[in-house]
Order: C-alpha cells, then structure tokens, then sequence
C-alpha cells in the first residue's frame, strides 16, 4: 500500500493539469480492467464520454487517498513509537549522567584496587627478596636494575614533560582548528539545504571523535610514561560513553531521516492535495461549463422558437394590416372619387366664373397689379401650407387615422354642401353592403391561408427540430472527439513530463552517489589526519610506529608494570621500612646470636641491605611526589577530559533540544495533516456531489440516448412526412399561386393606396386652391366693384378732361394764332437789329425755318433764347441817339443792366405762376401777375421818356403772354404724358 501511494504521489507533479494523476491510475492492468467492465456496464453504447472516465479516475483518486489518510494513521502511530523511544533515551541518558558521576566518584576507588594489586606485589618482591629458585635473581642486581630505571624514568620525565607540552601545544591547535571548522561548516541560515547541514554536521562529529581519539592516545602516553594505572576503566567509561553517544546519533539520525521522510511524505501529500483541488476545480470548470453550454444551448433554442413566433406573429399582423389597408384604401377611395366630383363640379364652375373674371379683367391689367402681387404672396402661403400639410401627412401611419380624418373632412365638407348630404348617405349604405361583402371574402380566404400556414408552420417546426437535434448530435460527436483528442495529448505531455521527472531524479541519484563520493574521500582525509596526528604524537614521544616495535612495547610496559607496581603503593613503602628496620635490629646487638655465629659477615650485608632499602624508600616517596604532582596533571588532563564530556553533553542537549523542535514541528504537521484531512473530507464531499453531478450527467447520457432512439423514430416519422409533405408541396404551390395572387392583390392596393394618397394630396391641393379662388374672388368681386366706383369717376372726369381738351384746343388755337402774329412781328421787329449780329441772325434764321414748319413747341422753346440774344446783344453794342424808341431802350438797359436770363435759372422769373387749367377768362387777367423784377425795372427807369416806357411795357406783356403760354402748353404736355 505504500508503495502504491508514493508510486501515486511522486508521479504527480506539482502544478500540474489534473489529467497527470489520471494518467498515473490508469497504468495498472486491474484498474484498466475494472474501468471497462464499469464502462461495459455502465454505458450501453460503444461511444464513452470523458467525463465518465473522469469520474472513474476521481472514485480511483478518493480510493487512493483514503489509503493515503491510512497510511498517515500509521506513520502518526509509528511517529507515536518514535516519541516513545525518545522519552526511553532521555532516560538512558539519565541513567548515563548517573555512571558518570559514578565514575568520577569511583576514581577515588581505584585506589583500593590499586591497593590489592600493590600487596600482591609485595609479597612477590618478598618472594623475591627472599629468593626462589624460579627467579635466580639477587637484590643487588635487582638494585642496580632499579637505578637504571629511576635514571631512565627522570630522562623520560624530562621529554615526557616536553611532550606533555607539545600535546598541550598541538591540543590547543586542534581545538582553534575544530573552532574554525566548525564556523566554516556551520554557515548562516538559508544558505545551505538539509543534504548539506547533514554532511556538515557529520564532519563536525568526525572531528570530534579524532579529538575524543587524541585525548584518549594523550592519556595513555602519559599514564604508560608515568607508570600509572587505574586510567583504563575511566577510558572504558568514556568509551561507553561515546559509544552510547554514537549509537544515540544513530538514532537521532534515523529520526531525523524518519522525519525527512515524513515530511517529504507530507509534501508530496500535499501535493497530492493540491492536485486533487486542481482536478476538483477542473472537473467543476468543466461541469460549469457543461452547464452553461447546455442552459446557452436551451436559451438559443427558446430564443429562436421566440423568434419564429415573433415573425408568424409580424406575417400574421402584416396580413392584417394589408385587408385592413386595403378595405380602407377601397373605402376612401370611392369617398375620394365622390369628393372629386363634387370638386371638379366646383372646379368648373369657379373656372367659368374665373374665366368671366379675368375677361372682365383684361381691360384693367394695369391697375391690378398690386392685387397681383397679393395673389403672389397667398400662393407662397398656400405652397407653404402644402409643405405643412405634406409633413403631417408623413406621420399619418395608420389608415384608421386617415379615414377619420377623411370623414371628418367629409363631415366638413357636407356641412359646407349640404345639398350631397342624401348622396353621401345612400353612397355610405353601398359602401357599407360592400364592405361586408369583402370581409366574408376576406374570412374565407383568411381562414384557408392560416390553416395551409398551420400545417406548413407544423411541419417546418418537426423539420427544423428534427434539423436542431441531428445538429445538436453532431456537435455533441465533434465536441467529444476533440476533448478526447485533448485527453490524449494531455496524456501524451504528461507522460514526458514522467520521463523528464524519471530523467531528473536519475540526476538527482548521481548527484547523491557523487556527494557520497566526496563524503567517502573526507572520511578517508579524516582517518588519514587521524593516523598523522597519532604519528606525530608518536614522534613528539621519541617513538616511531612500528606496529611490532608498538606491540613490543606494550610487552615491555607490560612487565615493566609487573615490575615497578609494587613501589606505586605506600604499604610496600612501610613495609620496606619495616623489613629495613628489622634489619637494622639485626645488626645491633639486641639481634640473634645465631647470625652473627654464621655468618661474620651477615651484619655488613643486613647494614647494606638497610642503606638499600632506606635509599630506595628515599627514591621512592621523591618518585612518589613526583608522581603525586603527575597526578595532578592526570586530574587536570581529568578535568579537561570532564570538559569535553560537558562538550558532548550540551552537545546532546543541543540536539535533544533540535529533536524537541523536530517534535513541535511534527505536532505542528501532524495538526496541518488534521487540518489537511479536514479540507480532504470536504473535498470528499464536493467529490460526492461531483459524483452526483456525474450521475446526473450519465442520466443526460440516457436522456441523449433516448432522445436518439426519438430522433430515429422522428426521422422514420420524417420520411412518412416528407410523403405528406410532397402531397402539400402541390397544396403548396396551389397556394402559392392564391399568394402570389394575393401579393398582386396587395401590391396593387398599396398602389391604389398610393394613388389614393396622391390624390388625397391633390383634393387637398384643389379644396385648398378652391378655397383660395373662392377668397380671391370675393377680392376680384371687391376689387371689381371698386373699379367699377372708380370706372364711373374716370368716365365723369374723363367727360370732364374731353371738355376741358376741347376748351384746350380753342385756346391752343388761339394761341397759336396769336403767338404766330407776335412772333411774326418779332421778327420784323429783330430783323433790322440782326443785321449788326451775326449770333442774333443765325437764331432768327433758325427761328424763321421752325416758324415755316409750324412746330410751335420748338418755336416756344427758341424764343427764350433768341430774347437772350437779343439783350444780350442790346447790352454788348452801343446805340445812336439817332433812334429814338431804340436809343432809350439801350440807355436803359446800360445804365439799370436787367437780369440776364440764363439757360441755368430759366425759372427765376418764370415759375413764379403755377399753372392753372385755361379758363374762358380774358388774358388782360394775367397781367396783375407780371414777375416783380421786371415791374421793378420798368418803374425804376424814371429818367426815360414817355414813349420809351410804354414801349417797354408792351414789351413786358408781350413777353409774360409769352411765358404764360409756355407755361401753359409745358403743363398740357405734361398732363397728355
């Protein structure tokens, strides 16, 4: 089972489509059975839909995962033992601490072991002293022995003091080493990963115990050179130590490694997890989107059928609105027709009553021209009125409308006539029986064309259907076909995604051999260093390392040992006094007799063996302080060694301490896990209602299917229609012709209507004209009246004007008569003064032409001038005093100098009169009306004579006649003009 759930979880990457973990469940042999059975059970049809196999492949994940939340049940029983084991090795640990103290206090024990062995040394040096014959040694060569030895001893006190220095020396070294190592392999944090913290922390300890080694070779140098015992069962002790301590960082590791795992296991669980949210979301993405495209399908589908009644419905209205139209066209037509008539009656006899008018007219075109302009300015009004009218008739959509304003026109329009009112009536009566004559035609044919639209509509309807559901099939086949060829591909990626994974973890493997690789080499570089602190602590003592020169030597510190034990021990001390002191009560003479009787000279060996002993029991208790301040440095070395086991105990604690961390994070993971299994079981759920989602879907499937068995029943029931349907296809077209009839019908109605609205539009022109020839002749009849007043005036004044022409002509002629004498006599009068002039001649030649031709007009219009000629020429030539009548007209026109009448002012003198019509009055009346300058000029001159002054004032008449009679006939002129 596990390796099925690591096989499930480390095939699954992370981020990846939901579709890995699919591919990686459907690899066993027995899955893939078991999915076709439930296929072959499950689906009837050889088509298989994705999402079936999906909800497969999620009951398989859920199977899975429950294995998984088993699993995790165990691991959390096993993380349970592994508590366990932790509390039993806190209590060893304890129960270490314990030996410990143990230890340091039976160091003072060893002295009582130390003691037995020293005795039994004494009695063999007894034995020995004695002699025996298995030794066959004698105490002077034993003497002689011991001095070399105390000789040699001082010289390796010396170079063993020496190498207690370098060791101190080179364990100093070792320690700054250490210090630096274990700065460079314990770098800050997030730097380095777990791999390397491990490998790091296993130089550290390999470092350690090469350190623990050189103390452990530093003490039995010093306890070998100093010839002391009872160090071994402390080195026991620390090697029990070391090994409990190794097999404990054996155990944490593997918990450590356990938890590796664990944690890795969590990772890839919940990797696992978000795989399983993925796919979760995926499936729900897709079902949604199932769903929307089913609800988007059926809003399409009742949208369209929406549509398709909408446009039945418009046909059905349009229908209406054309009988409608068409009944109301016909209606107003016919009322139209009858107002056009009556219009045109009206029309011709306004034209006859114009045309009476305007003959009555003709004769008065110049005094009617600003009626004219009237009339101008109304038929700008009456085109802007069209204008108006033509706009409000564009929003006039309804025919119903219009022929409420028809009738109402109607109405007005009978009220204005009233004489077509029993016309109009028995016309409406007509109107009305064929009006009802057309609706039961219009039924008729209404009811045949909706119940042929009704089958036509029906069938339509199966067909389009029918058309739909084949549609819908299809696209259903395409849309499963692609998303089975995107299943595919996306098994086809994540099976290279599995290879590119296999490819790396493969690298991974070799990275991991490579790094054991160089872990091998350091711990081979260690033991050499090992080896070549051991040589150089070898060669620092003097001595190399031979293996057989080592076992050698241990030979010979072996029975060197065997040898010097017995002097290490105060007992042998005093006892060695007392045998010298016994010796000494020999050789005096409270001794035995019986060894001064054998042997002369067993007082001199007694006294010398005494000096022996006394001098060896001297050398031994200095050796003794000697080895006492040894000792010293042993409890100090001791003491250091004490260091290092606190060392490695806080060490311990340090790591007891991470190993509670590890735990806080374990309960920390395994709360996560909890909540983990929490958010799995909801996930459980929305996989339960997946599953029921997929179920309803399996029974959209059954539907689909059924529908399928409809659609084939329908297709069979199609072609049974289309039978039925090429029966109707001739109804059809039968109808179709009664349609197209119908649209000839409905076309010609539109354009009767049209018709019927241009001329409504003319009726209305033509009312409008009416009315406004109606208006304008009442203003013709007005104007006519006024004209007739002011014909009867112009024919009283113009009776008047022929009299006062004929008075005019009698005047005229008697003017003309009058002015021809006076003119004639002018000119016999200027003739003689004309003969100096030759100006004044020319005008008189002039004037005598126009006087043969008889224009009188232009002999008025000379006569001034020739008058100016003739005083200019009386001023400009001086006169004899021969003449008398002459002589005094030039002296006075000398000397007073009368105004000089110029062509610029010819009205200074003349137009002081206004001219008034000729009455038969005689012409002596106009004289009282002379001009005053020439009054003046005549009564001034008193120094003429007599005779001058009445010439003079014949003169003045002759000329104001004059002047009254151009003023008389300029004003007849202009009155003729």
């Amino acid at each position: 089972m596990t390796a099925r759930t690591s096989s499930s979880v480390k095939g699954i990457p992370t981020g990846q489509t939901p579709l890995g973990s699919v591919k990686s469940k459907a690899a066993s042999p027995s899955n893939n059975d078991e999915d076709a059975k439930k296929q072959n059970m499950d689906n009837p049809t050889p088509s298989v839909h994705p999402i079936d196999t999906l909800s497969r492949k999620l009951r398989q994940q859920a199977m899975e995962l429950t294995h998984v939340y088993e699993e995790l049940e165990k691991q959390n029983v096993k993380i349970d033992a592994y508590k366990q084991q932790i509390e039993d090795q806190k209590l060893q640990l304890e129960k270490l601490r314990e030996k410990r103290r143990k230890s340091l206090d039976g160091s003072s024990k060893t002295s009582r072991s130390s003691r037995t062995t020293a005795l039994e040394q004494q009695k063999r040096s007894t034995q020995m002293m004695i002699g025996t014959p298995s030794t066959g040694a004698s105490l002077g060569q034993k003497r002689e022995e011991l001095d070399c030895i105390l000789k040699e001893a001082e010289r390796e006190k010396k170079k063993y003091q020496l190498a207690a220095k370098r060791i101190e020396k080179a364990l100093v070294e070792l320690q700054v080493f250490q210090n630096d190592r274990m700065e460079k392999l314990l770098p800050s944090e997030g730097e380095l990963n777990q791999v390397e913290e491990s490998c790091d922390f296993q130089a550290v300890l390999n470092e350690q115990r090469a350190y623990i080694r050189v103390l452990e070779e530093a003490v039995h140098l010093k306890a070998t050179d100093f010839e002391i015992t009872g160090h071994e069962e402390l080195l026991v002790v620390l090697a029990e130590l070391r090994h409990t301590i190794y097999e404990q960082e054996k155990d944490v590791q593997e918990k450590a490694n356990v938890l590796a795992s664990i944690q890795q296991q969590l990772e890839q669980e919940q990797q696992q997890h978000l795989e399983t949210k993925n796919i979760l979301a995926s499936t729900q993405k897709q079902e949604e989107e199932i769903a929307n495209r089913f609800h988007e399908q059926e809003s399409a589908f009742h949208v369209r059928i929406h549509q398709v009644e909408q446009q039945l419905l418009e046909k059905d209205r349009h229908l209406n609105q054309l009988h409608s139209v068409s009944t109301d066209a016909q209606h107003t037509e016919e009322a139209l027709q009858n107002r056009l008539t009556v219009a045109t009656k009206t029309q011709n006899l306004t034209q006859a009553k114009l045309q009476d008018a305007t003959r009555s007219i003709k004769s008065l075109q110049e005094q009617l021209h600003g009626i004219t302009s009237k009339y101008k300015e109304a038929q700008q009004q009456v085109g802007s009125l069209r204008e108006e009218s033509s706009k409000k008739q564009s929003h006039l959509d309804e025919m119903n409308a219009l022929q409420e304003e028809l009738l109402g026109s109607v109405d007005k329009y009978v009220g204005k006539v009233k004489k077509s009112r029993d016309k109009v009536d028995r016309l409406e009566a007509e109107l009305e029986s064929c009006k009802e004559k057309e609706a039961l035609t219009q039924k008729q044919l209404q009811e045949a064309a909706r119940s042929s639209d009704e089958r036509v509509s029906i069938l339509k309807a199966e067909v389009d259907a029918a058309e739909q559901r084949t549609q819908q099939i299809q696209a259903q086949r395409t849309a499963l076909e692609q998303e089975k060829n995107r299943l595919e591909d996306a098994l086809a990626e994540v099976q290279q995604q599995l290879e590119g994974q296999e490819q790396e973890r493969n690298e991974q493997q070799q990275e991991i051999a490579e790094k054991e690789q160089r872990y091998h080499q350091m711990e081979e570089a260690v033991a050499e260093l090992e080896a070549a602190l051991s040589t150089v602590l070898m060669m620092m003592l003097g001595k190399t390392p031979d293996p057989s020169e080592k076992q050698s030597m241990t030979e010979d510190e072996e029975d060197d040992t065997d040898k010097h034990a017995f002097l290490l021990d105060q007992s042998v001390l005093r006892e060695l006094e007392t045998c010298c002191q016994a010796l000494n009560t020999l050789t005096t003479e409270n001794g035995p007799k019986q060894s001064t009787t054998l042997c002369s000279s067993f007082t001199k060996i007694l006294a010398r063996v005494a000096t022996i002993g006394e001098r060896v029991v001297n050398e031994v208790n200095r050796a003794l302080a000697s080895w006492a301040r040894e000792r010293t440095n042993l409890v100090e070395t001791c003491a250091t060694l004490d260091a290092t086991a606190k060392m490695c105990q806080n060490e311990m604690e340090k790591r007891h301490d991470e190993i509670q961390d590890y735990r806080e994070q374990l309960a920390e993971r395994a709360s996560e896990v909890e909540a983990y299994a929490m958010e799995l079981d909801t996930l459980d759920e929305q996989l339960r209602s997946a599953q029921a989602e997929c179920e309803a879907f399996y029974a959209l499937e059954e539907h689909a299917t059924r529908q399928e068995e409809a659609l084939q029943a329908k297709q069979a029931l199609i072609r049974d229609l289309s039978a039925e349907n090429d029966r109707l296809s001739a109804v059809e077209n039968a109808y179709s012709v009664q349609v197209a009839t119908n649209a000839r019908y409905s076309q010609r109605l539109e354009d009767q209507h049209e018709a019927i609205k241009e001329q409504k539009q003319c009726a209305k022109e033509l009312e409008q004209a009416l009315e406004n020839a109606a208006n304008f002749a009442e203003e013709q009849n007005e104007c006519n009246q006024q004209l007739q007043s002011q014909l009867a005036e112009m024919e009283i004044s113009q009776r008047k004007q022929a009299d006062l022409a004929k008075t005019l002509e009698v005047q005229n002629a008697a003017f003309s008569s009058r002015f021809l004498r006076l003119i004639k006599q002018y000119t016999t009068f200027l003739r003689p003064v004309a003969a100096t002039d030759r100006s004044l001649q020319d005008h008189l030649n002039l004037f005598d032409a126009e006087f043969q031709n008889g224009d009188i007009p232009r002999l008025l219009q000379l006569f001034p001038a020739l008058l100016e000629e003739y005083i200019s020429t009386c001023t400009s030539n001086p006169i004899d005093s021969r003449g008398g009548n002459k002589s005094s007209i030039t002296s006075n026109s000398t000397k007073k100098k009368p105004h000089r009448v110029s062509p610029d002012k010819p009205q200074i003198e003349m137009a002081t009169t206004k001219w008034q019509p000729p009455t038969p009055e005689p012409p002596s009346s106009k004289t009282p009306s002379l001009p005053i300058v020439l009054n003046a000029a005549v009564t001034r001159n008193h120094r003429y004579s007599i005779p001058a002054e009445k010439e003079e004032a014949q003169l003045a008449e002759q000329l104001e006649l004059i002047r009254g009679a151009f003023q008389s006939y300029k004003g007849d002129v202009e009155t003729e003009r």
